[in-house]
């Protein structure tokens, strides 16, 4: 009978606290930005985004490894660290203050290629992500609409049978161009110009000429390699081998997508 009522008790709680639970549960990632609280000791409290290492520096303790971590996990972790030399019984407290965004990328023959932020709440669909990157351009293919996720599943799709096609994080979307008119490449992620190139009237598009005509890489760019993809197939480019010599020009493709991340380092 005690035990039935405990578990009852414990079920009323989470329904009046549902959030709290949730948040409790919730893993950490990267670009996560959280604050830090010990129980008395308001000198200890830290407001912190959470970088490209996964750790947050924490004072007294330093850093710590946080991506990964449920948020109860993480405390439990800051506590022990804290326990270790400095407190007895330290009360830690991580709530996350903002999440990481989730986007998508949207490229090929639409109006306002790019990255795409999905909503916190709800879904974004395939209609809705192009209708964000103002829409299809009047040369767009709407029958051929590559969709990409980051595990490398591909779809082809029809855009006017695309309604209930949800898009998750990390997905690419190319819209196709008319065959009547294939002559431009995607560029996006991490250059300065992002958008559509179009191919010299003359000659070959090599993936180098394609990014200097994108503004070249930001500050935070991976210069060593880029992705390209191509109707169901993906390539990573080292353009450190091209640079050095000992790998062959890339050249593209009309309807290509090139993508430049973020450098891990």
């Amino acid at each position: 009978m005690k035990t039935l009522l405990a578990l009852s008790a414990l079920l009323f709680l989470l329904n009046l606290f549902p959030s709290a639970y949730a948040e409790g549960e919730y893993v950490l990632k990267k670009d996560d930005t959280v604050r830090m609280t010990v129980f008395q000791e308001d000198e200890l409290a830290t407001e912190a985004h959470i970088g490209k290492s996964g750790a947050v520096s924490f004072p007294l303790i330093g850093n710590v490894q946080l991506v990964g971590l449920s948020v109860k996990d993480a405390e439990q972790k800051v506590r022990d660290l804290y326990e270790k030399d400095y407190l007895v019984n330290a009360q830690v407290n991580i709530a996350v203050l903002a999440y990481a965004e989730k986007w998508v990328i949207v490229g090929g023959d639409v109006r306002r290629p790019g990255t795409i932020t999905m909503p916190e709440e709800g879904a974004l669909d395939l209609r809705g992500a192009i209708a964000q990157a103002g829409g299809v351009a009047e040369s767009a293919n709407t029958s051929s609409i590559v969709v990409r996720s980051k595990d490398g599943n591909v779809r082809t799709l029809s855009l006017e049978g695309s309604g209930s096609v949800v898009l998750k994080h990390g997905d690419s979307v190319t819209v196709g161009r008319s065959t009547l008119n294939r002559s431009t490449v995607t560029v996006s992620g991490k250059v300065n110009r992002p958008g559509i190139i179009e191919f010299p009237k003359v000659g070959s598009l090599d993936i180098v000429t394609a990014i200097a005509q994108a503004g070249g890489f930001t500050r935070i760019a991976n210069t060593k390699e880029v992705i390209v993809r191509r109707d169901k197939q993906q390539f990573k480019v080292s353009l450190k081998d091209i640079e050095r010599g000992t790998a062959k020009m890339f050249y593209l493709k009309a309807g290509d997508l090139v993508i430049v991340q973020e450098s891990r380092w």
